[in-house]
């Protein structure tokens, strides 16, 4: 229920730990050497084709662009009963280990005993392994993930993870992300607030925290504050508690340490360690174009909250700029930042960007300028040069990083982080990333987190589970939040392993771009989730692909969805404290949030991600009455209590002056 989920979420978890009688350590047997290690799959997400991997013979399992977000992907097609393919890869094993194995999974039409994955072992006979529980119907993306440990008397058993529909199942499935870890006690201790890792005077820290490893009764979280070799402060927290939040006091202006352990008191063990280095300073006077973020995870400009809501974007044009600027939206992430040039400049290299900005700014469009692509040898030089030229421009709002890396990429995309915050401090950096199972890795590689999970494939789709699942995991992070919902046609991108360039009918007949009512819910329910910014993907896919007049007919529905966010921009900013809305779902899964502008009025938003009939119970705070639905979905069937009827994918917005 959305009433727990908040209380959780965003008041046990920010809970204010207090010093109490300081706990000696000494005596304690230090953390166990190693650590887990990357994952033990090869090709995992099958962007080298089937290399690594046996049994794919390209008709019944083949690879292509079936993964999520149309990368990598296995596809598995058994239109009727018979056969049993497994798709698997020899894995290298330590017996006695634990491990964590899975994927990411889809399923259509899958009958039977379903879609799954598993991880046996055999030498001269059975010698064990790990299975999940197997999908059926149709799902979203989803994570089937398991343990298992290998028996420590069988040093010569070979293990294999496998991929598979089972017997006399039919139906489709496709696999991405596979991997299998071995489970050694980890503690990830990550900053998700303040940004560039700098506190100031006043100021709180707020940690991002997971263990992984044995848990015990009586175990606790200990925090400290080291600073010129002196200790400043010690916290106590639950075990399990992810966002830990603490005010050092004492600080000297300079870098100090944050030292967060995982303590067994019984044993007098530290089980684990992670040390984050931060910066104590003075609060900075701001330049005129800085844009800076808040506790409240709003970002400021000008002194004012601002919602970024923009468009992803590629070169850019005059006429298109004057296009964006005379709609709702206030901002772009154009990819070719680095080379922006105007179709008539006369200019070239950084001028030319520089003009593009000129212009970005005089139509009063800000841009989240991209960074994304430089990773080669040799361009932290040209991220330096490019940050020192523009970083005081009035265009710039923030540095856009990092686009869906995998996971064995995150400290090259942490070390980038760093560089662009040393060089402008006064503007965030922005990741986007796709894998929700893994968000919780991907913590110290921007200062706002963005998620951009894309629901709508296939023509029968009916459902936005996988934003369900996507917001759920991004929420949980407890980091400044900009989301980029999905506003294209995933056919363009070949989806499904059909080129449209080839045979366009496949983009017409089974494929789709979500309608205006999977938009708008698509929005709001990220907004419930946590987001402050919108940059949706994208401008330049509503001008390509075979259907040539789409520009022309869905530029016009994209511009009323970002209308409806930028209504709410007083709601979602704002930092009133808003009603509990209790909500029980009859039928469907159906989410509802309050949001109290600064003026007392009230909206909330009610949004069903689930197919089929949707039904709830909705109670606003203590039975708050009067609210009225603008889609005329919700009901109050007596004094503060209201009914909220849907089908498929749909929302409603109730509002309360």
């Amino acid at each position: 229920m959305l009433k727990t989920r908040i209380v959780s979420a965003l008041c046990v978890s920010l809970l204010l730990a207090a010093s109490g009688a300081e706990i000696d350590l000494s005596g304690y047997l230090p953390p166990a050497a190693g650590d887990r290690g990357g994952s033990l799959v090869r090709n995992a997400g099958f962007e080298q084709g089937a290399a690594g991997w046996e049994n794919i013979d390209g008709t019944e399992c083949s690879t292509g662009s079936y993964g999520i977000n149309q990368t990598g992907g296995l596809h598995y097609r058994r239109p009727a009963p018979g056969g049993y393919r497994q798709v698997s890869q020899q894995i290298r094993i330590v017996p006695g280990r634990r491990y964590r194995f899975g994927a990411m999974v889809r399923t259509r039409g899958v009958t039977g005993e379903g879609a799954g994955i598993c991880i046996e072992g055999y030498d001269d006979k059975y010698a064990g392994g790990g299975y999940v529980h197997n999908r059926t119907g149709d799902t979203d993306w989803q994570l089937l993930t398991g343990e298992f440990t290998a028996k420590p008397d069988r040093p010569d058993a070979n293990y294999k993870i496998t991929l598979y529909l089972r017997k006399n199942a039919t139906g489709e499935a496709w696999f991405d992300d596979v991997f299998v870890n071995e489970i050694a006690p980890r503690l990830r201790a990550d900053i998700s607030y303040p940004t560039h890792h700098t506190l100031n005077p006043g100021g709180d820290v707020e940690l991002f925290t997971l263990y992984e490893g044995e848990d015990g009764d009586g175990h606790f979280q200990l925090v400290e504050v080291e600073q010129n070799g002196g200790k400043l402060g010690q916290w106590k927290f639950p075990a399990n508690l992810r966002n830990l939040k603490f005010r050092p006091d004492k600080l000297e202006n300079g870098s100090f340490t944050i030292i967060c352990r995982r303590i067994d008191p019984a044993g007098k063990r530290i089980l684990a360690e992670a040390q984050i280095p931060m910066t104590f300073s003075p609060a900075p006077a701001l330049p005129a174009n800085a844009a800076t973020i808040d506790a409240d995870r709003r970002l400021i400009v000008g002194g004012k909250p601002y919602m970024p809501l923009g468009l992803y974007t590629q070169q850019v044009t005059r006429r298109d700029l004057e296009l964006i600027a005379a709609s709702p939206f206030n901002c772009i992430m154009p990819y070719k930042s680095p080379v922006l040039k105007l179709e008539d400049s006369k200019l070239t290299g950084d001028d030319a960007v520089a003009e593009a900005l000129d212009l970005c700014d005089k139509l009063g469009i800000k841009v989240l300028f991209s960074l994304k692509d430089l990773f080669n040898e040799g361009d932290d030089a040209v991220v330096t040069r490019l940050v020192e030229r523009f970083r005081n421009h009035p265009a710039l709002l923030s540095w856009y990083i990092c686009d869906e890396a995998a996971v064995d990429r995150i400290p090259e995309v942490a070390a980038r982080r760093r560089l662009v915050n040393r060089l402008d401090p006064f503007h965030p950096t922005w990741s986007v990333f796709y894998q929700w199972p893994d968000f919780h890795h991907y913590v110290p590689c921007q200062d706002v987190f963005g998620n951009d999970p894309y629901p709508i494939n296939f023509r029968d789709d009916s459902h936005i589970e996988g934003t369900d699942a996507s917001t759920r995991a991004a929420e949980a992070l407890n980091m400044p939040l900009w989301s980029v919902p999905q506003i294209h046609h995933t056919g363009f991108y070949n989806f499904g392993g059909t080129k449209w360039q080839e045979n366009p009918v496949p983009y017409f007949s089974t494929q789709r771009a979500p309608n205006e009512e999977e938009m708008n819910t698509i929005c709001l329910l990220e907004a419930m989730r946590g987001a402050k910014g919108f940059v949706m993907y994208s401008y330049f896919d509503l001008h390509w692909g075979p259907d040539k007049l789409q520009f022309e007919r869905r530029w016009p529905i994209v511009c009323r969805v970002a209308e409806r966010l930028k209504k709410l921009e007083p709601y979602l900013l704002s930092a009133e404290a808003a009603p509990e809305v209790k909500t029980e779902a009859v039928k469907g899964k159906i989410y509802a949030r309050a949001f109290r502008a600064a003026d007392g009025s009230t909206r909330v938003l009610v949004c069903q991600v689930s197919s089929g009939e949707g039904e709830a119970k909705l109670t606003v705070g203590d039975g708050e009455t009067g609210y009225l639905s603008e889609n005329g979905r919700t009901v109050e069937v007596s004094p503060g209590v209201y009914r909220f009827f849907g089908k498929n994918t749909t929302f409603d917005i109730l509002r309360k002056e």
